[in-house]
């Protein structure tokens, strides 16, 4: 192989790019990115200081296809020691793994330059509308075609207001690879009722998903109210379990039981020793029960936000369309990462770690087989 493009230069685009160059100079190495500069996404993850990985990498954590793949994938990448290889020193924040300077410029920064010192080409505004495959592979953009010996797809997804609106796997429907339609994820919901008076506010509490009396998923964390539903980490985490029918029930003072919060109500002449202003207005204004309120406040779930307000998307190429170092089974030298794969993962560095990850499982494949082929 003497040369391969990488379409995307997101996290695991731009890494593997240089993992690539590094191990075999003289491999021509192109990255396309529809976008006019590159790792657009990765400066917001975090709130802009780039949370790179979780201590705690159990797969329940990913919804995937090939939960075995992915954890064998996830488990044999070091986040710290590989970032450390780049020069980039991380830190724990709790399970929280930041950059030290809890900055995501300088994983960027850091990213972008080993690559271009690597020799890595980047072409930036050059979106790929087509792929074909025969001698090679024909890379097609809205502005010129390409030829390479191979491919690897690292294009993310529509989710976030940073991504452009096209569906990727538009991108490769002449591969015929199986996939799953994408769906946004880790997104705010819409709620009725609609509590706008509360907008801001923030609780923190337990909440469970359930559809009739079934529970999808529970979560301790905190909610945000909006004018339009509910947002907040909580929140976010149980929207990867969202289905028609289902309804959100918080538990806004979980250390106490219904008898133990019944008692303590009893002697009080106001709830802002429990609650937040704005809470204890709106109980009294609507004439709320407040222990009710308190213990089971309950919404029924009209929706997601669209996926522009989402961190991700769940779906997309399956797993079982590549081996364990993401290689197509039907087609040599095609290669997938990050979150094109149907494999998306909780808040808390989960997809950022596989895409990193991701990355490393195909460099080392190539790696391989340029061993066995030398």
């Amino acid at each position: 192989m003497n040369k391969l493009i990488i379409i995307g230069a997101g996290a695991s685009g731009v890494y593997l790019s240089y993992l690539i160059k590094k191990a075999e100079p003289s491999l021509q190495v192109i990255v396309l990115e529809a976008n006019k500069t590159p790792l657009k996404k990765l400066l917001a993850t975090g709130n802009g200081r780039c949370n790179l990985s979780n201590q705690d990498l159990d797969p329940s954590h990913y919804e995937t296809d090939a939960k075995n793949k992915v954890k064998a994938i996830i488990d044999d990448f070091d986040m710290v020691e590989e970032m450390k290889k780049l020069g980039l020193y991380t830190k724990y924040l709790g399970n929280l793994l930041y950059p030290r300077s809890e900055q995501a410029k300088s994983v960027m920064s850091i990213l972008y330059k080993r690559a271009t010192q690597a020799g890595v080409v980047f072409l930036f505004e050059q979106k790929v509308i087509d792929i074909e495959a025969g001698n090679g592979y024909i890379i097609k953009t809205d502005k010129q075609t390409f030829h390479s010996d191979g491919l690897v797809l690292a294009m993310g997804t529509r989710a976030g207001r940073l991504s452009n609106d096209f569906n990727r796997l538009d991108i490769v429907k002449h591969l015929h690879l199986k996939a799953r339609p994408y769906m946004q994820m880790l997104v705010p919901m819409l709620t009725d009722p609609l509590y706008k008076s509360l907008k801001g506010v923030r609780v923190k509490g337990h909440f469970t998903l359930k559809k009739k009396e079934t529970v999808l998923h529970e979560e301790d964390g905190e909610m945000l109210f909006t004018n339009y539903g509910v947002s907040g980490i909580a929140i976010m985490q149980c929207s990867r379990y969202y289905q028609k029918g289902v309804s959100l029930h918080c538990d806004l003072v979980p250390e106490y039981s219904y008898e133990e919060l019944k008692d303590i109500i009893s002697h009080l002449d106001t709830l802002e020793g429990l609650l937040p202003r704005e809470l204890c207005e709106l109980i009294e204004r609507k004439k709320l029960d407040p222990l009710k309120t308190m213990k089971d406040l309950t919404f029924t779930i009209k929706g997601l936000r669209d996926r522009e307000f989402a961190q991700v998307e769940k779906g997309g190429l399956l797993m079982s369309n590549f081996d364990e170092h993401l290689e197509s089974y039907q087609y040599p030298h095609l290669y997938a990462c990050g979150e094109i794969l149907n494999t998306t993962g909780d808040c808390g560095g989960y997809n950022l770690h596989f895409a990193f990850a991701s990355a490393k499982a195909i460099a080392k494949g190539l790696e391989r087989s340029s061993h066995v082929k030398n």
